[in-house]
């Protein structure tokens, strides 16, 4: 866990010391393309899985992956004609002019942004396929050549003056993203060839029942991601925009909170909780309560430091006035975040996926118009307690969700050991 948590932290400063060097060296315009390829990849992550990873990866956490691992060597197939479709009609629309009047971005930088983004989705899933598979230590060195190490090189290549354009930064980033995807299949071709025991299917049929049973995870992740940003939004015609940058600012300071727990301790409690479930079900809640100890007491001091040091890295984007009830704020929230993700992990290995679209849409539903309420005439420190306000909600919906399951698994293996 300290060697992930090291690369996290390292990939984490990799990332802000790229922003900071594309500022200097190449301008804010280069920033403003990095920023969109950012936004751009996380809605990629989101919406291009259409419904097929969260069951996927936990049928790879299983004894026997290896129908599904073929399963996901059918969805190469199925992921390759979206990334056409998405090329198609991003070239139909640069080449009518259809978002260069929307977005100030070159046409090859919006070109490069697109395959950014579907590299980055396909690196995502395959790095993710190989934590599910037990292999933790190759899967952070995936995770961190794909978020930190082609950062690095792009900030050498900045300084030295080796990267004079921003399309340079781009086809970085899309390289390192082949290089993991390269390697993350090695890494699973290799466990198929050993692991070939289950019970042979169709791969058809394997993507058909995993896209049933996956679609309701994949509608509560996107509403789950309107829940995260929502906030910043609806802060938007009550902020200036000067208020509303130094908000997204120290929201993404105490974001690596929730980042590092999650590369840190979710990323392994994911698979382990959805093999336990089905080897060992009894040794579930053990399992669940020693990850929930590990990763609060990670996140919080994490956020314990972050609150410390705050100061200076404040001073770097030259917020000398940094509000320090608002950072506490989010750090709080970021903290319950970070137990919220553990939560929806556990989730999946229960197969609770109908409670928690559910959940996820009454949420989306009650925590808006909180939002609308505390944000005006409240500043930052109201747009923090309306993100305060929904990890309230989303922590202990899914608690709620895992110790149903739990108490509902607990009476079935009753009545199957004898009458209750």
């Amino acid at each position: 866990m300290i060697v992930r948590m090291l690369l996290r932290v390292l990939a984490l400063a990799a990332k802000f010391g790229l922003t900071v060097m594309i500022a200097r060296k190449l301008g804010f315009a280069a920033v403003a393309d990095y920023g969109l390829a950012v936004a751009a990849s996380v809605i990629a992550s989101k919406v291009f899985g259409l419904g097929f990873s969260s069951e996927l990866n936990r049928r790879l956490s299983g004894v026997h992956p290896s129908g599904a691992i073929r399963t996901a060597r059918t969805l190469r197939w199925v992921y390759g004609a979206l990334y056409l479709l998405v090329v198609a009609a991003v070239c139909v629309a640069l080449c009518t002019d259809g978002w260069t009047d929307v977005v100030a971005s070159s046409k090859p930088a919006l070109f490069l942004i697109t395959m950014v983004a579907i590299g980055e989705h396909y690196a995502l899933e395959s790095n993710s396929y190989v934590f599910s598979l037990h292999h933790a230590r190759a899967g952070s060195f995936m995770l961190f050549v794909r978020t930190g190490g082609w950062a690095i090189i792009a900030i050498g290549g900045l300084a030295t003056g080796f990267i004079v354009d921003m399309r340079l930064v781009f086809a970085l980033w899309i390289a390192a993203n082949v290089l993991v995807i390269v390697w993350a299949w090695r890494v699973i071709d290799e466990t198929g060839c050993h692991r070939r025991d289950d019970i042979a299917g169709t791969a058809g049929a394997s993507v058909r029942h995993g896209w049933a049973d996956g679609i309701q995870f994949y509608v509560a992740g996107v509403m789950l991601s309107c829940l995260q940003y929502a906030e910043r939004f609806i802060a938007a015609p009550y902020l200036t925009h000067d208020e509303l940058g130094r908000y997204v600012f120290a929201w993404s300071v105490a974001n690596a909170v929730q980042t590092v727990a999650y590369a840190s301790v979710v990323v392994t409690a994911g698979p382990r909780l959805a093999k336990t479930i089905v080897v060992v079900p009894e040794r579930f809640r053990a399992v669940l309560r020693g990850s929930l100890t590990t990763l609060l007491a990670l996140a919080m001091t994490m956020a314990g430091a972050i609150l410390v040091a705050h100061e200076p890295v404040f001073r770097l984007a030259r917020e000398e006035t940094g509000s320090v009830a608002t950072l506490f704020i989010l750090l709080v929230s970021f903290v319950l975040r970070s137990l919220g993700d553990l939560m929806w992990a556990a989730a999946i290995a229960l197969k609770a996926g109908r409670h928690v679209a559910v959940g996820m849409a009454v949420l989306v539903a009650a925590s808006l118009p909180v939002a609308r309420w505390l944000i005006p005439g409240n500043g930052q420190t109201g747009v923090a307690l309306a993100h305060l306000f929904a990890s309230l909600l989303i922590v202990t919906w899914l608690a709620w969700i895992v110790r149903r399951g739990l108490r509902d698994a607990a009476l079935n293996t009753c009545v199957e050991e004898r009458p209750c």
